[in-house]
């Protein structure tokens, strides 16, 4: 069944944000599931897709309906354990359309693989107790900066020992999904980027840095560290030709990432004109989504956080022996 249209209408027209998820773009199983399980674990509530909060006002962006939203959905369905009840379909709002789903409060806490989630101000938190003696570490980084990371988490582990757990991608066994493991930052304490020119142009880095910014709380978890050129010494044979990420020079230099995702974008949009077949490209229209979401929203708020926090460069951290990143992890 399709959500009432009216009830819709007047929750975007009325900016009623209780029980409400909005966003301008999502259609990854992974978190609609998430959203669901989250509404339900509460009062039940509406997901928009298409609808975006500007502080308290909602602003209808539209919501492409060419897009595969069965077997999305589908996969949703598969993914939800538990009694739990929700309708969706394609809604008119101020001549856009709007992909709403509506969802029932369930009788008992649904669980995604033995995780629980509930509604909390436009997003959804994991509901587990953290364990005392341990926190979970996820450090994001690109591959050809992972002599820096192996430094980190050698010192890191050193002095922690088993009261931290560290995730990275070495943890992948041999097809393991590479998406699901980056799906998970959310469930992290802690997330360290290792931010070099190299990690702001790779579109997986970029995900991950989504994905921790969806987090209304990010700023609390976020640690970092920006790569200078001093760091090449710890590279040997194989350093990129650009280590240092242009962050601390200015709008100019931070723009030109922008700019750099804004090509990325028009040349996919571009190809996939050429190709004009919705099947043939299918799995572009969603890497469309995603650098779109890259270049108009996530590199921007990524960087003024970086430019906003006082953040250590690798050669001061290492001279302290990481201590800042440690009392950190362990407050």
């Amino acid at each position: 069944m399709i959500p009432d249209e009216k009830e819709v209408i007047d929750i975007v027209q009325n900016n009623m944000a209780d029980n409400l998820i909005c966003r301008a773009l999502e259609m990854r199983p992974e978190e609609i599931t998430k959203f669901i399980c989250g509404l339900a674990n509460v009062e039940g509530g509406y997901v928009l897709i298409g609808v975006e909060r500007d502080n308290s006002v909602l602003k209808v962006k539209g919501f492409q309906l060419a897009f595969d939203i069965k077997t999305v959905m589908d996969d949703v369905s598969k993914k939800l354990k538990g009694k739990i009840l929700f309708e969706y379909g394609h809604i008119y709002v101020l001549t856009k359309n709007v992909f709403a789903i509506k969802v029932e409060k369930a009788e008992q806490n649904i669980l995604i693989d033995d995780m629980c989630y509930r509604y909390k101000n436009n997003s959804i938190e994991v509901c587990r107790e953290k364990k005392k003696n341990s926190s979970t570490l996820f450090i994001s980084y690109t591959e050809c900066d992972a002599p820096i990371v192996d430094i980190i988490e050698r010192k890191i582990f050193e002095k922690l020992q088993n009261k931290v757990k560290i995730s990275r991608y070495t943890g992948l066994k041999y097809k393991d999904s590479f998406k699901m493991f980056m799906d998970t930052i959310q469930d992290h304490d802690f997330v360290l980027t290792i931010v070099s020119d190299t990690y702001l142009r790779r579109q997986a880095c970029m995900y991950e840095v989504g994905e921790i910014i969806k987090d209304h709380h990010y700023k609390d978890k976020l640690l970092f560290v920006v790569l200078t050129e001093k760091e090449r010494k710890y590279y040997g044979k194989n350093a990129p030709d650009k280590i240092e990420a242009d962050i601390y020079k200015g709008a100019a230099s931070k723009l030109e990432y922008t700019r750099y995702w804004k090509k990325q974008y028009e040349e996919l949009e571009k190809a996939m004109k050429q190709i004009n077949d919705y099947e043939a490209t299918r799995q572009a229209t969603y890497d469309l989504q995603v650098i779109g979401q890259i270049y108009r929203k996530d590199i921007g708020e990524f960087l003024q956080f970086l430019s906003d926090e006082n953040g250590k460069s690798f050669q001061k951290l290492y001279d302290s022996d990481f201590d800042e990143l440690i009392r950190w992890i362990c407050a």
